[in-house]
């Protein structure tokens, strides 16, 4: 029995339907996917106030939870770990104990809803965030509590090497 090339043409443009129809739906629903995340996802940056000092702003369209606030040592490791309360979309937290430092770098590491973690950090006035964690966790006995955080004060390296 051979297959006549009307019936050929007619599964090759059926093959070709199902074809497009699979991909279609394959990009929809990553599209939708991706809109699910974003329609979520909180970011977190830092900005400077001349009065306040550094507050820690929710810019994104969900609420960041698990916020923990670090510095960075120019070219050396995360420190200060302190725990803040969640911020709501278009939340701000000053973040008092770092007062005016501007010699360390800052970061945050918080998760969104669906307990997806996230990092922002800022270094020179340079801001980026992104999906997962550059520093931590650190045991919850070395975090510090916003409330109580003593406020940074930068050592002066030379004072340490000067001889008397």
């Amino acid at each position: 029995m051979a297959i006549e090339a009307k019936d050929l043409t007619a599964i090759v443009v059926s093959l070709a339907a199902f074809t497009f129809s699979v991909v279609t739906f394959g990009l929809n629903y990553q599209q939708s996917q991706r809109g699910a995340v974003l329609a979520r996802k909180p970011v977190l940056v830092f900005e400077y106030e001349g009065d306040n000092g550094w507050i820690l702003r929710n810019v994104g369209a969900g609420p960041a939870l698990n916020v923990v606030v670090a510095q960075k040592h120019v070219g050396g490791q995360w420190f200060n770990p302190v725990r803040v309360p969640p911020l709501s979309k278009d939340g701000q937290f000053v973040l008092k104990w770092l007062d005016h430092v501007n010699t360390t770098g800052l970061g945050t590491t918080y998760t969104d809803t669906e307990q997806l973690p996230y990092t922002s950090t800022c270094e020179n006035d340079l801001s980026e965030t992104i999906g997962g964690t550059l520093f931590g966790p650190w045991p919850e006995s070395m975090m510090g509590k916003h409330w109580n955080q003593p406020i940074y004060v930068e050592r002066d390296p030379t004072a340490e090497s000067a001889i008397p």
